[in-house]
């Protein structure tokens, strides 16, 4: 008696039977590819070397923070740069040359932040808050403690204090120049203008130094905000004493 339900397929194949391959798909070469394979671009050996110096300067300028001018071994350098020692001395054969590029490196930095703000202050409305912000950035930083040790070690740097000193003064000097024209752009009279600029200098860089010994960052947030009054309350009586011009 025959079955009347149809047969259920199987997933099995016969024996015998071979199963027919999909057909391929044709391979796409690479001009018919509308994407086109995004290499890498291979740096030059000028850039390489580039990063390496980088490196390197970035290592010496933590580690004389760290340890001071007289703790600095440029082996230490070398492993905190993640590079070879020979790398160090084709780029810096000695240690005289490695300290003076760092500070030739950290007072271009300074440099190149501090005149822009100076620009950008002519119109900030707030100048001297803009010179107490740059000035915290550099007397706190990297810049004014490497060459606070640098002066400070012994007569066998001679040569190495005398460039470093030379250096930064120049670049203080410029500095101030640019800060002292913003001054003078917003109002105030060219000597009014130096006084109050060398006063706000002097005073963050004293509390500055004053960490050495204590550091306290509440006390100097207060006593600056009550130097700022101080000079506003000054430069606005010494402006009013000024004669008027007739017309």
């Amino acid at each position: 008696m025959s079955n009347t339900k149809d047969p259920k397929p199987t997933s099995r194949l016969s024996r015998g039977m071979l199963a027919v391959p999909p057909p391929r798909q044709k391979l796409r070469s690479r001009r018919e590819s509308s994407a086109e394979p995004k290499y890498a671009p291979r740096r030059t050996q000028a850039e390489r070397s580039e990063t390496t110096r980088k490196l390197l300067l970035d290592a010496a300028t933590k580690l004389i923070r760290r340890n001071g001018f007289g703790g600095l071994r440029t082996i230490e350098v070398a492993e905190l740069a993640g590079v070879s020692r020979g790398a160090l001395l084709h780029h810096f054969p000695s240690k005289h040359d490695l300290v003076v590029a760092v500070l030739t490196y950290v007072n271009e930095m300074t440099f190149a932040q501090s005149t822009r703000r100076a620009q950008l202050a002519r119109s900030s409305g707030d100048p001297i808050g803009d010179i107490i912000e740059d000035a915290m950035d550099f007397f706190f930083g990297d810049p004014f403690f490497i060459g606070l040790a640098i002066a400070m070690s012994d007569e066998s740097t001679r040569r190495l204090r005398r460039e470093t000193s030379e250096l930064t003064r120049q670049t203080r000097f410029s500095i101030e120049a640019a800060w002292l024209d913003t001054l003078i752009s917003s109002g105030l009279p060219r000597q009014l203008a130096g006084d109050v600029l060398a006063l706000t200098l002097s005073v963050v860089r004293g509390f500055s130094v004053r960490t050495l010994l204590e550091n306290d960052p509440e006390q100097f947030s207060r006593l600056m905000s009550l130097w700022r009054t101080i000079v506003g309350e000054y430069i606005a009586a010494s402006i009013s004493r000024r004669p008027r011009k007739r017309t």
